[in-house]
């Protein structure tokens, strides 16, 4: 009973900190933002989250409060560093630490070495800010089939960035140790190497990129969830790979990728296309197709089509969203419809 009863007021108390955050970063839009130092640079953002499928399941929660400190621009002409944390109901209110890593740049700051633990530079969508992307949440393949997707999404290792041909042309080779952050081993025994490389033209006010990744690991009893039924603990083989194009305009933006995984020569897949109707500053309307193919024979693999409306209050400070995704589940229609209230502290 008394289990209970402390859980019951553990999930009270985090739900008063977030309303007390709320109310403190709304008071703080009112007034005079701080300048961040020349040296040291924080900032913040909180998403609630509240959805429903319309039969018997109702839910509110605190989707992601996240915090990260990081260097200045006069921190250091050859080194910077990030510090990341995430807090989330997803994750049982605990606190996840996610990024810490150093980074050396040459003086040109055409390359540059990262070291420590982060994600590692693969997909399109992967890598791009969870509170900038169109819709609530990224596509189901790329949660997934990233090299450590159900594993942590972060790694321990080394990447090496150049950016040369007027930074036009980005190439990363990185090093990991390939079990992901979720679960510490110490004497793991695998290893991962990934690569990427994408292009990018700029040209009066749009933006086309193109890119793929590639990834291979050696692994040891990793449990790959979404992807092999959860026991079974997965020894052997796993590689890789992506492919993405990605065109951005004053009005319309346009982004799509196809991922592909062998695991010992057994193939899954996945891929989305994402498009955005931009009508004003405040308003954009975004429609999605998601696709994704496990390796689970219990679970249906049919793609969900997706629409969603963003009012943006203040750009990407203060935005409320509206998304619906169907499927077809068997025979029967699957509705997920949720709406997200985003908050930047600085």
């Amino acid at each position: 009973m008394n289990k209970i009863f402390d859980v019951k007021m553990k999930k009270i108390n985090c739900f008063l900190a977030a309303i007390i955050l709320t109310l403190l970063t709304l008071n703080g839009f009112a007034q005079k933002p701080a300048a961040p130092t020349d040296k040291i640079e924080w900032h913040g953002y909180t998403q609630f989250w509240a959805n429903t499928n319309f039969d018997n399941s109702y839910n509110f929660s605190l989707r992601r409060l996240k915090f990260w400190l990081g260097s200045g621009p006069t921190f250091s002409d050859h080194w910077s560093f990030k510090v990341q944390a995430l807090f989330t109901s997803l994750g049982h209110e605990k606190f996840f630490l996610q990024d810490v890593y150093g980074q050396y740049h040459n003086k040109s700051g055409i390359s540059s070495l990262r070291f420590g633990q982060f994600t590692p530079k693969y997909s399109l969508q992967r890598c791009q800010h969870d509170f900038q992307i169109p819709a609530i949440e990224r596509a189901n393949a790329i949660n997934v089939l990233i090299p450590n997707g159900t594993l942590g999404v972060r790694d321990l290792g080394f990447q090496y960035t150049l950016k040369p041909a007027q930074r036009h042309l980005e190439v990363n080779f990185g090093i990991f140790k390939g079990s992901g952050i979720k679960e510490y081993k110490l004497n793991y025994s695998g290893y991962m190497f990934t690569h990427n490389l994408s292009y990018t033209i700029r040209q009066n006010k749009t933006l086309w990129k193109f890119g793929y990744s590639v990834m291979y690991r050696k692994a040891v009893d990793l449990q790959l969830k979404h992807i092999l039924p959860d026991s079974v603990l997965f020894t052997g083989n796993d590689f890789r790979c992506d492919v993405y194009a990605m065109f951005n305009s004053r009005y319309f933006d346009l982004q799509a990728e196809y991922l592909n995984a062998w695991l010992n020569g057994e193939r899954t897949f996945g891929y989305y296309a994402l498009a955005t109707i931009k009508a004003n500053k405040k308003n954009e309307i975004y429609l999605s197709y998601d696709k994704y193919n496990d390796l689970i024979g219990s679970t249906t693999n049919n793609p969900w089509y997706i629409a969603g409306y963003n009012y943006k209050i203040k750009g990407d400070s203060l935005i409320l969203t509206l998304d619906t995704r169907f499927r077809d589940d068997d025979g029967s229609l699957k509705n997920i419809t949720s709406l997200q209230f985003q908050i930047f502290f600085h």
